[in-house]
């Protein structure tokens, strides 16, 4: 957001200056003109400067390609990334123990990651939220997790499981059982700037799977946030 910054410049009225110009050969009133101009020049391209660099700070509201071009998983194939609808709700309702609450949501992408038996395993969500509103966002998603995992039958926990990779941190909830639900993980990272990247790990039939265990399932879930979020901190340090 730039700032504006006030400028005072004591201009002479022009018939003053031409009385000045006028009046006397070799005073030095005649320079005034040239002086006051040099000045406001001077003033200008201070204040130019100025709001560049202020600029050039401003909150970048925006989803990034880096976080929709991770497409060389170890053992996954990613699809073309699909946008949001400009025509989509910019507001979404979630649940959470405080009943339902409202999440902001002004642009997204999806890209889905499929196993070599072409089905589906990672459903990677990443959206935008209202600059005025990450901050809130945020604690209602982490709220709603805590609700999935406190109300759904079946959970590794009903605690919230915190991860890190990469210097990232990342939030979550996951099934202790391959047996049932279509949905075996839900997790989620806050990597700034109005952005939110969601996790979804599926579920599919025992012939699609390319797992055979819970066990083998967290370990290809925390493979790929571990790849995910690597590709991603390299990404946006160039």
């Amino acid at each position: 957001m730039g700032v504006m910054i006030p400028i005072h410049i004591n201009l002479m009225k022009r018939s003053d200056l031409i009385r000045h110009i006028q009046v006397g050969t070799k005073t030095k009133k005649p320079l005034l003109y040239k002086e006051t101009i040099m000045r406001t020049n001077v003033t200008i391209i201070l204040v130019f400067l100025i709001s560049s660099v202020f600029l050039s700070f401003t909150y970048i509201n925006e989803i990034g390609n880096c976080f929709i071009s991770f497409t060389n998983p170890g053992n996954l194939t990613a699809t073309a990334p699909g946008r949001l609808p400009a025509t989509s709700e910019k507001v979404r309702t979630i649940k959470t123990d405080k009943g339902e609450v409202e999440v902001s949501r002004i642009d997204g992408y999806r890209v889905l990651y499929t196993n070599n038996k072409k089905a589906p395993f990672v459903n990677l969500k990443v959206e935008l939220s209202e600059k005025n509103s990450y901050a809130n966002d945020k604690k209602n998603l982490i709220d709603n997790l805590k609700f999935i995992t406190a109300n759904t039958p079946e959970m590794e926990t009903k605690d919230l499981i915190e991860l890190e990779f990469n210097g990232y941190k990342v939030y979550g909830v996951s099934r202790k059982t391959i047996i049932s639900g279509n949905i075996l993980g839900l997790f989620m990272l806050f990597p700034e700037n109005g952005v939110t990247v969601f996790f979804d790990f599926l579920n599919t039939k025992p012939e699609f799977r390319n797992f055979t265990s819970v066990e083998d399932y967290k370990k290809l879930r925390d493979q790929f946030i571990d790849e995910y979020t690597k590709y991603l901190k390299i990404c946006r340090d160039k």
